[in-house]
This record gives structure tokens, sequence and C-alpha cells, in this order.
């Protein structure tokens, strides 16, 4: 596997990385506060390298879900990788829905 990191992982992550970044299904049964996001986010990185993914969901509980567009992302996503991020909201306003939108959109060329 060869990656470069935005931020350098520890020990623990790199391990659940090696493990994991070329697995069709694998689950990061972690304890909180180890850094499951932040491994997450360079397994995204590596299968969008590679041409394996062109996209990702992420699904959170409400209490931490926006931490994933305003925090993790942002750190640790290696800037290369093509980056649109939209949070789910019941009931956008002009602007949400607008983002949401744009974000299925699919270019002609």
């Amino acid at each position: 596997m060869k990656y470069k990191f935005k931020t350098q992982p520890y020990e623990h992550q790199l391990e659940a990385l090696k493990r994991s970044w070329n697995k069709k299904e694998y689950a990061y049964f972690m304890e909180m506060g180890t850094g499951k996001s932040k491994v997450l986010i360079d397994n995204i990185a590596i299968l969008y390298d590679r041409g394996g993914i062109n996209a990702a969901v992420i699904v959170a509980p409400k209490g931490v879900y926006r931490n994933w567009s305003e925090k993790e992302i942002p750190i640790h996503m290696p800037e290369h990788v093509e980056t649109r991020i939209a949070v789910w909201n019941p009931a956008p306003n002009k602007k949400q829905k607008k983002t949401l939108t744009d974000l299925f959109e699919v270019d002609a060329d």
C-alpha cells in the first residue's frame, strides 16, 4: 500500500488501515476516541486513488454527524481527492436543497 497521509496515523490506526484497505467489505470495531473516522477517511482516499470508488455515504448519529462535514473530512481528507459534502436535513432550506441536488448531478461530458 502506497499512500501519502494528510495527517499521520498512530500505529493502531495504521494497523487497522493495513488490514482493511483492500477488502470489499470491512468494519472498524474500535473504541470511541481511537480514530475510526481518520482510518475510514484514509481508506476512502485509497479506494478513490485506485479507482475503486467515486463516492461515499457516511451515516452517523444525530449528535455527531456534523463532525464529519465540519471537522473530520477537512482535517484528514487529502487535498487531491475531489470532495463535495452535503449534510442531510429532512426540511432543507433553499441553499441546502441546492447543495443536495448539485451533489447528484452528473456532467454530460
